[in-house]
């Protein structure tokens, strides 16, 4: 072991700013009620941009239930839910949001309050626009969904233009339906700054990424799990912007030092799917085995400008026509073929020693194909795999023995493997 891998730093100190940023957040929601300012609910994958481009402010329920997580809450409404009929097997971040506002719950712990309307798409999973009915419903809120079509090996160029034309005829049919709901009008200059806002938010955070390439890793999930927020929340402001830039010099500083976020990096790992949001602190666990994430998809996805065919020009010239481009090229639609090259080729680039693989409970599209995922990348490329059970905010799902014991037997392959 090099002298340069004794060093580390752990979280980067410019990490601690998402603090300040949520709060912004949240402070940007209760002065638009205060205001009477156009609110609404959206779900993630969906185009926010458009919102902040039309002077409506976004709630995401989905980072709110994250927030009733790490708060230990979400049990508590999670079971509200299930009183209520809702079966024990659904989303964990539907019942959630359904207990949470069942019981009247404040923004610090994870409530949502009534928007003007909903904005839901099937982009990531069908329950988002199941979730948005059902509360709709409850709350009497007009609601509007996108349908978004899954790209295969297959798809040919025909169908997939077939495919963009389809999902750009919605969004523009989105634009009237929120003029006409709050009165607002779709302002193409302001449109443009806010796509050009969203860019930059997103290629400074595939810039962080690439920095975790580097041995040792300056980064670790104590940055990159909080870190998502903005990228759901926020696209399109500036405050954001800067957060990551921070982010950003500080992690390269420590790369030209030779400092990681581990004194000893022995093991570079994949996580794939959605963290245990009311148990990060178990990630760390890794650490007394020289262990550390280097790459998530799921917080990589999100930086949502990855497809070589949308161009800062595209964005900036056809921010809509742009939107309908990225929502096709969503990483957690991949399919099976796709997402087997993605992750073999992640593997080599960054360094990974193995993969662990989150088999959520309750989120079907996020742990659909791991097995043969698994059995692909393990047999055809030779990429030590584990699969773990669990759920991203019911903590009745998580056996902390079980999994512990799995991890350590997954460490003891890979140390055979040096």
């Amino acid at each position: 072991m090099s002298n340069q891998q004794t060093k580390s730093n752990k979280m980067l100190n410019a990490t601690q700013g998402l603090k300040n940023i949520m709060g912004r957040h949240f402070l940007a929601i209760e002065q638009a009620f205060r205001d009477g300012k156009p609110t609404a609910w959206a779900t993630s994958g969906s185009p926010v941009e458009i919102l902040y481009a039309m002077g409506v402010q976004p709630m995401l329920p989905e980072n709110s239930a994250t927030v009733s997580a790490a708060q230990h809450l979400s049990q508590d409404f999670i079971e509200k839910a299930e009183e209520e009929g809702y079966s024990y097997d659904l989303c964990s971040y539907f019942k959630t949001n359904v207990g949470a506002v069942l019981n009247n719950a404040t923004m610090l712990e994870g409530g949502t309050r009534k928007p003007t309307f909903m904005l839901s798409t099937d982009v990531i999973c069908d329950t988002h626009v199941d979730w948005f009915q059902v509360q709709a419903e409850r709350m009497n809120v007009p609601h509007y969904a996108i349908d978004v079509p899954h790209i295969v090996s297959n798809t040919n160029n025909r169908q997939y233009n077939y495919y963009k034309n389809y999902v750009a005829e919605q969004l523009y049919e989105f634009l009237d339906f929120v003029q006409e709901i709050t009165g607002n009008e779709y302002d193409e200059e302001r449109a443009r700054e806010v796509s050009k806002n969203s860019w930059e938010l997103s290629m400074v955070w595939q810039d962080i990424y690439r920095l975790r390439k580097n041995v040792p890793c300056p980064i670790s999930t104590r940055d990159t799990f909080g870190g998502l927020f903005p990228l759901f929340t926020m696209p399109g402001l500036k405050a954001p912007i800067r957060l990551y830039k921070k982010m950003y010099k500080e992690a390269k500083e420590r790369v030209d030092s030779g400092i990681g976020a581990l004194k000893e990096e022995k093991y570079r790992l994949m996580f794939e799917g959605i963290p245990f949001w009311y148990n990060l602190k178990y990630f760390g666990m890794l650490e007394k085995y020289g262990a550390i994430i280097v790459y998530e998809p799921y917080t990589y996805a999100f930086s949502k400008y990855m497809n070589p065919n949308v161009t800062k020009e595209m964005v900036l010239n056809n921010p809509v026509d742009a939107m309908a481009e990225l929502m096709l090229s969503f990483w957690y639609i991949y399919d099976l073929h796709t997402r087997i090259k993605k992750f073999a080729e992640t593997v080599k680039e960054w360094k990974i020693d193995g993969v662990i693989m989150h088999e959520n409970l309750s989120c079907r599209p996020n742990s659909c194909g791991l097995y043969d995922l698994k059995r692909h990348l393990m047999e055809d490329f030779d990429i030590p795999c584990l699969i773990i059970n669990a759920d991203m905010n019911d903590p009745r799902k998580f056996n902390d023995t079980q999994i512990s014991n799995q991890i350590e037997s997954f460490i003891e392959i890979l140390e055979k493997r040096k």
